[in-house]
Order: structure tokens, then sequence, then C-alpha cells
């Protein structure tokens, strides 16, 4: 398992995600949070692990929406973010992290079952990629 970090909202400390069980609570409140604003901008929360210099670095960002969502993955071996097969050069899709409005390429978003389930891989496989989801590489 993965020991990570969430950061989420401005005002409150990181949230540790130890566990599959605090992931999905981080996603439930993610999913609740969106719904009872009304949108319009789904949310992104940005995992890490808490001490990159005994277990190496790793930023992954997980953007929850009704019924889609992605990810996106970086650490040594470079930065990636899933994608859907379409033209990454459409119009880009707006998340909201922590208050700020935040541009992802118009492939990143995929059905929200495969967003949970790539995430549970990241958290079981000590942060590493979810071979569940199709990544490509992507210049934050």
């Amino acid at each position: 398992m993965a020991a990570l970090m969430a950061y989420y909202e401005t005002d409150e400390d990181p949230i540790p995600v130890d566990s599959v069980a605090d992931l999905d609570a981080l996603v439930d409140r993610m999913a609740f949070e969106y719904a009872a604003q009304d949108g319009p901008v789904p949310p992104v929360a940005e995992l890490f692990r808490p001490d990159p210099w005994a277990e190496g670095w790793v930023v992954i960002r997980l953007g929850i929406a009704e019924d889609r969502g992605f990810l996106a993955h970086a650490d040594a071996a470079g930065s990636f973010i899933t994608t859907n097969g379409s033209d990454p050069d459409g119009d880009p899709v707006a998340y909201d992290y922590q208050g700020h409005v935040r541009e992802f390429p118009s492939d990143a978003e995929i059905p929200l079952a495969d967003v949970i389930k790539a995430a549970h891989d990241l958290v079981a496989g000590d942060g590493d990629r979810s071979s569940a989801v199709t990544w490509r590489p992507w210049e934050s």
C-alpha cells in the first residue's frame, strides 16, 4: 500500500490516504461536494508521498466529475495523463484545484469507474501508474 497525502481544500491540512478505503472516502467527499454546489467546475485533489527523500517522489492529480474524471501522474520516469483516445488538442476541460480553475487536455477524461479503479491501483501499488487505463505522456 502507498502512504500518500492528499491536498484537497485550501484551508485544511493534507489528508492521509493509506488505504483504498481512505481513497474512497476522499472520492466520495469530492463527488458529494461537487454535486452539492451544482458544478460547474469539478474538483481536483493532488496526492503525493509524505517522504519523497525516503520513498521517491510522485505527484498524482485526481479529477472527479459526475460520471467522468481523470488522473495525471508524475514521478522520476516522467509525466503522464489518462487519455480516452480522442484528439488531445481539442477544447481543454476545466477542473478546480483549491479555488483555482485549471485546464487539462481534452482527451484526459475517462469514465469515472475507470478513474476509481486506476486510483485504487495507485494506492495498492505504492503510487505506481495503473495498467487499468490508457496513459499518454503529458507536459503540464
